[in-house]
């Protein structure tokens, strides 16, 4: 009768292979951890961009239609075009909605210097260039 010997043939990964895989861990570790910390700023960014795009958006599609209207933009007389934009781009009331996770902290200004808001408890500065006869105005991230 053989005898088995436990010890034989027995498979398993040996202490240089465990060895290699946790240093490949230790640089995939290494790479991915910045990049997932600095994700949240990166987002908060694209975020704001997207709002300035929007205000944008908003500014190029009134003043076209300002200026299919049938007064047209003016520039003489009452009112001018670019208070007839902002007019029509706030809709009598003294802000811009751009969503839920956006507050105007000192609402936004028409011509008269930097407006600030708050995205996700950062506060960015944007201004707006205004509007003229050829071109529509200009939100800015500053």
């Amino acid at each position: 009768m053989k005898k088995h010997n436990p010890l034989r043939n027995q498979e398993g990964f040996t202490l240089v292979e465990i060895i290699a895989v946790l240093i490949i861990l230790g640089i995939l570790a290494a790479v991915a951890v910045p990049r997932y910390i600095d994700l949240e700023a990166n987002a908060k960014i694209r975020a704001v961009d997207a709002a300035v795009s929007e205000l944008n958006g908003r500014e190029s599609l009134t003043w076209a239609d300002v200026k299919i209207s049938a007064t047209g933009y003016k520039t003489t007389g009452t009112p001018l075009g670019d208070n007839e934009v902002w007019r029509k781009i706030t809709e009598g009331t003294t802000t811009i909605s751009l969503g839920g996770d956006y507050t105007w902290t000192d609402g936004p200004h028409q011509n008269s210097g930097p407006s600030k808001f708050e995205f996700k408890g950062e506060v960015f500065t944007v201004s707006r260039r205004e509007s003229k006869r050829n071109q529509p105005g200009v939100w800015i991230k500053k």
